[in-house]
């Protein structure tokens, strides 16, 4: 145990910011150092570093691997002291403690002794550095163009409890433009409003989004997230920009079945709307072998009853996975605060963690 915390406090260490290419590359150096008996190769894409690693030979096993484990080393800005991690109590606080150097600490340490655990299984331990901003330079590359495949796919992202990110809700991301001629504000009659026009976007758009009686919030839902437009208080708005983020689940199919939707409203208002980013729903088939076996064992090292399935409103890097058909989940150690001060991660949770997937690759 004392070896993922020191290597759980290294990790932090590293200013591994996403698009800190110099930081990320040397937290990766160091781990392919610290796993010097393993296969691995390194990737780039867009300066987007990426560390693969196995214990057989990656290349000609590119397609059929048992086991894909995955982290990120990258997180969110923070202030210089976030990177000096303490221990207090029973917590380590640092940047990225929870998300997800925590995690990936156990994952690396696992593979450093795999062959105490399983020499049968091919396994493949995945780590990428832009996560935190779509992750389509490292996973998304990682999985669609390099081609990796597995029967399983777990990312060691942490959680408030210890929970199964078994379902993802889709996401589209839009912009919107509204132009008119604009005028004095004291004559009102002269012109439409840009600002006025996104906002009757929205209150149309807000309709196909209705909010449910549902503890689980589990219905899709739109946020404004960014607005500007006019030029000065007496002035009517010519022009006004605004972006929205739709998190998407059932009924609703794909991103591109919503966009006809509201291409259609904004169309009648005439104003400019295009995709800024979009991805499909992550489902999973809760009676997959992998995933019951993993539960299993979870319930049962924690003495659980109850199911620990859980709906996942945001996204991570597991969709990439799912999306070419690979059973995919985010499971992890357990913690608070990621992406704001005073991230920490539980270290007896790091333990409990390590034992599980130990566990798991061993009767997998």
């Amino acid at each position: 145990m004392e070896e993922i915390i020191k290597l759980t406090k290294k990790l932090i260490e590293y200013k591994t910011i996403t698009k800190n290419f110099k930081q990320s590359k040397k937290a990766l150096e160091f781990i392919r150092g610290y796993l010097n008996n393993s296969q691995y190769k390194l990737y780039e894409k867009n300066n987007f570093p990426s560390l693969v690693l196995s214990n057989v030979d990656i290349e000609k096993n590119k397609k059929e691997f048992d086991l894909i484990f995955h982290g990120h080393i990258d997180v969110v800005d923070g202030e210089d002291n976030q990177f000096n991690p303490i221990i207090k109590g029973d917590k380590i606080y640092g940047r990225g403690a929870l998300d997800m150097k925590g995690g990936l600490s156990v994952l690396v340490y696992n593979i450093k002794n795999l062959n105490k655990i399983q020499k049968n299984k091919k396994i493949l331990l995945m780590i990428t550095s832009d996560e935190e901003i779509g992750g389509e330079n490292g996973t998304g590359f990682l999985i669609k163009e390099v081609g990796f495949r597995g029967k399983f796919f777990i990312t060691a992202e942490g959680e408030k409890d210890y929970l199964f990110k078994i379902k993802q809700k889709g996401v589209l991301m839009l912009q919107t433009i509204a132009k008119t001629k604009g005028d004095h504000s004291a004559y009102t009659w002269n012109s439409e409003n840009a600002v006025l026009k996104i906002f009757d976007f929205y209150n149309n758009a807000k309709r196909l989004f209705p909010e449910k009686k549902d503890k689980n919030h589990w219905y899709s839902t739109i946020n404004l997230g960014l607005i500007k437009g006019g030029k000065a208080t007496n002035s009517i708005a010519n022009y006004c920009e605004a972006n929205f983020d739709i998190r998407f689940c059932e009924p609703w199919k794909n991103p591109e079945q919503i966009f006809n939707k509201l291409k259609k409203i904004a169309d009648q208002l005439k104003i400019e709307i295009k995709i800024i980013y979009k991805t499909n729903m992550s489902l999973n088939n809760t009676k997959n072998h992998y995933l019951n076996l993993l539960h299993q064992i979870t319930k049962k090292k924690l003495n659980k009853k109850e199911s620990l399935f859980f709906n996942n409103h945001g996204t991570n890097d597991a969709r990439f996975a799912a999306a070419v058909g690979i059973p995919a989940i985010s499971f992890g150690p357990i913690g608070n605060n990621y992406h704001s001060d005073n991230e920490w991660v539980d270290i007896k949770s790091l333990e409990n963690y390590h034992q599980i997937l130990k566990e798991f690759i061993l009767s997998a």
